[in-house]
C-alpha cells in the first residue's frame, strides 16, 4: 500500500517524492495558501485515480479467469480504494472538518494494525475506574487481615513463652555465635578455639530451634500411642540394625519429638505375653516423615531379639512416646560435647543430625567409643557430616578389626583425650550415654577436669539403667532423696523388711518383697500399670499413694506439684517396711 502510494506520488508529483503525501499533512499548520492549494490538487487527483483504479479493478475481475488475474484484480481494487479513502480524508481534513495531522495519523495507524491510544478515564477520581477502586480496596482489605493475624499470632507467642517462663522451663533464646575451625577426619584428635562466652544451662526440656524439629513447640510434645509401619531396616554393624517406622496412614508421623528423647516399644514374641523396651530414637526431627531406631541385639534382650530375628518391612509394631528429658536442641548452650559409647551413640546422633540439617552455628564436639571398627556405628555418615561441617569435630577410639582400616586412637577415652579433643572442656555443656562402665569412667575424668554436675547431662535406661556409683539413700515419707543416683544401694539394704502392697483399684493385695518396687509388685500381681523407661525419667508410671511410706531414687519424671499430692513414680517406689496401699 504504501509502495504503491509510494509509486504514485513519484510518478505523479515526481518533485515530491522526499516529501510524500501524509507527510505533507502533518506539516499542516502552519502551511502557506499554495501548499494547501496543491494538497488540494493532489487530492483530487487521488480521488480521480481511486475511482479509475476500482473501475478498472472492477472490470478485470469480472473477466478474469485465472487465480492470477483475479489476484491482479484485487490488487487494483485495493489501491483504489486505498486511494479514494486517502484523498477523500484530505480533502475533509482541508475543508476542516478534522485537524490534517490526525486524519494523517490515523492514516499511519490504520496502514500499520496499531491500537488507537487509550483514553484516560477522566469521568473517575484520578482517572481510575470502579473495578479499579474495588479491587484496590480488596487488596487493602486482605492486607488489614494479615496484619491482624501476625499481630494475633505474636501475642499467643508471647503468651506462650511467658507461661513457659512461670512453668520454670527456658526461654528460646539464640545461640551465641562461637569461633569455627576446620575438622579433621574422624580418626584423628579435633582441636577448635574455646567459646568466647559463658553460657546457662537448665535440667528442664528445653525449646525447640529457630527451625522448629516436626512442629516442636516451647511445651513438651505430648505422647502418643498407636501403631508404626516398618518401611525399612538398614544393618548397621553385626549386631545393631536401624528400624525405620512411618504412619501407615498419612504422610507425615503423628507426633512430635526432640532430639534425644525416646520412644516404648511393645511387641508380644508369645501369646498373650506382651514386652515392652524403651530405645532413643536415632533419627533427626527435621523429618518429619519417618522415625528411626537403631537397636543392638542382645542376647538376653526378649525385645531385640524379636526385632532383630522376627520383625520385617510391612509389620506394624506399636509404640508409645515420646519420652524422656534427655534432649538438646542447641539454644540453652552455645557449644556441646556429645560422648557415647556402643548403642549409646543413639539419642547423640539424633542430637547431631538435628543441629547440621538447621545450620547450628555453635561448636559441635562428637566423642565416640566402641570396642572395634567392626561395631563403629554410623561411622560413614560421621565422617561425611564432619567433612562437610566446620564447626563439627569428631573423635573416635576402638581397636581396629581384621580386614578395617583405622588410623585412630585405640583402647578407652581417656582423661588426655577429652583435654586434647575439647578446649576448655569445664566450661562446656556436655551429654554422655553408654555402657555403665564407660559411663562411670567418664564421669571420674570429667570431675577430675573440673567439670561441674550441672553441666553434665547422662541418659541411661535398659542395661544401661543400672547404678554406677552407689549413694546412701534416706528414706523420707512418701517422699525420696532427690538427689540419689543409685537404686542399687536401696534393693541390697538389710533394714528394709519385706511387706504388702493393696491395689485400691483392682481390689489385689500382694506381698511387697525387701527392694522390690511398686511396678514390679504390679506386674507380679497382674495389676497394669502404664510406664515406659522404668528409670523415673518419663514420669509414665505416675500413681497416688493412699497410704503408707515410700523411698525413690530418681524422680526426675516426677512434677513438684504431683509430689506434693502424694503421687510417686511406680517404678521406684520402694516400702520402707510399711505397708503400702495405690491407687491402681
Amino acid at each position: 500500500m504504501m509502495g504503491s502510494m509510494g509509486s504514485m506520488d513519484e510518478g505523479e508529483h515526481g518533485d515530491r517524492r522526499q516529501n510524500p503525501f501524509f507527510a505533507q499533512l502533518l506539516a499542516i499548520p502552519p502551511i502557506d495558501a499554495r501548499a494547501r492549494q496543491e494538497l488540494r490538487v493532489t487530492a483530487a487527483d487521488r480521488v480521480h485515480q481511486g475511482l479509475k483504479l476500482i473501475g478498472e479493478g472492477s472490470a478485470a475481475g469480472m473477466h478474469a479467469d485465472t487465480p492470477a488475474q483475479q489476484l491482479d484484480a484485487a490488487r487494483q481494487l485495493r489501491e483504489g480504494v486505498d486511494l479514494f479513502r486517502s484523498g477523500s480524508a484530505a480533502q475533509a481534513a482541508l475543508a476542516g472538518s478534522q485537524p490534517p495531522s490526525k486524519v494523517a495519523a490515523d492514516w499511519f495507524r490504520d496502514q500499520l494494525s496499531i491500537e488507537p491510544p487509550m483514553q484516560a478515564h477522566t469521568d473517575f477520581p484520578v482517572g481510575l475506574s470502579p473495578a479499579h477502586l474495588l479491587l484496590m480496596l480488596f487488596l487493602l482489605a486482605v492486607s488489614g487481615s494479615l496484619i491482624g493475624l501476625q499481630w494475633a499470632r505474636t501475642r499467643r507467642i508471647r503468651r506462650i513463652v511467658t507461661d513457659s517462663q512461670a512453668t520454670g522451663a527456658p526461654p528460646a533464646h539464640a545461640p551465641a555465635a562461637a569461633a569455627s575451625a576446620p575438622g579433621p577426619i574422624s580418626a584423628k584428635v579435633a582441636s577448635a578455639a574455646p567459646a568466647s562466652a559463658p553460657f546457662a544451662t537448665f535440667d528442664a526440656l528445653p525449646p525447640s530451634n529457630a527451625a522448629s524439629p516436626a512442629g516442636a513447640s516451647l511445651r513438651r510434645p505430648k505422647p502418643w500411642t498407636g501403631s508404626l509401619r516398618v518401611v525399612q531396616i538398614v544393618r548397621e554393624t553385626p549386631t545393631v540394625q536401624t528400624f525405620r517406622l512411618a504412619d501407615p496412614s498419612a504422610d507425615r508421623l503423628p507426633f512430635d519429638f526432640l532430639p534425644g528423647q525416646f520412644l516404648q516399644v511393645e511387641v508380644e514374641p508369645e501369646s498373650g505375653k506382651p514386652a515392652r523396651r524403651s530405645y532413643t530414637i536415632a533419627s533427626s526431627p527435621t523429618q518429619r516423615a519417618f522415625v528411626e531406631l537403631t537397636v543392638k541385639r542382645e542376647q538376653q534382650g526378649v525385645v531385640s531379639c524379636y526385632l532383630h530375628d522376627t520383625l520385617k518391612v510391612g509389620d506394624l509394631l506399636k509404640i508409645s512416646g515420646p519420652f524422656g528429658a534427655f534432649t538438646f536442641t542447641g539454644t540453652d548452650a552455645d557449644s556441646i560435647v556429645l560422648i557415647a559409647g556402643g548403642v549409646g551413640i543413639t539419642p547423640m546422633m539424633s542430637v547431631l543430625r538435628y543441629l547440621t540439617d538447621t545450620a547450628w552455628s555453635g561448636e559441635i564436639f562428637f566423642l565416640y567409643g566402641a570396642r572395634s571398627t567392626e561395631e563403629f556405628v554410623f561411622r560413614d555418615e560421621l565422617e561425611r557430616l564432619e567433612r562437610r561441617h566446620e564447626n563439627l569435630h569428631v573423635l573416635g577410639v576402638m581397636k581396629r578389626a581384621p580386614g578395617t582400616v583405622w588410623l585412630g586412637p585405640e583402647g578407652n577415652i581417656t582423661k588426655e583425650m577429652l583435654v586434647a579433643a575439647v578446649p576448655d572442656i569445664a566450661r562446656r555443656r556436655i551429654h554422655l550415654c553408654g555402657p555403665p562402665p564407660m559411663m562411670a569412667a567418664i564421669k571420674a575424668q570429667l570431675a577430675e577436669l573440673g567439670v561441674a554436675e550441672a553441666q553434665l547431662h547422662t541418659e541411661a535406661f535398659g542395661p544401661a539403667s543400672l547404678p554406677v556409683e552407689p549413694v546412701e539413700v534416706v528414706a523420707e515419707p512418701t517422699a525420696v532423696a532427690t538427689e540419689a543416683k543409685s537404686a542399687e544401694s536401696l534393693a541390697g539394704s538389710a533394714n528394709v523388711a519385706a511387706t504388702t502392697i493393696t491395689f485400691s483399684v483392682a481390689g489385689v493385695s500382694a506381698a511387697l518383697p525387701a527392694g522390690q518396687t511398686v511396678l514390679e509388685a504390679a506386674e507380679g500381681a497382674g495389676v497394669e500399670i502404664p510406664y515406659a523407661c522404668r528409670v523415673g525419667e518419663c514420669g509414665v508410671c505416675v500413681v497416688k499413694l493412699l497410704d503408707g511410706e515410700v523411698t525413690m531414687a530418681v524422680e526426675t519424671g516426677l512434677a513438684p506439684s504431683d509430689k506434693a499430692n502424694g503421687y510417686v513414680l511406680a517404678c521406684q517406689a520402694k516400702s520402707t517396711g510399711k505397708p503400702l496401699v495405690v491407687e491402681a
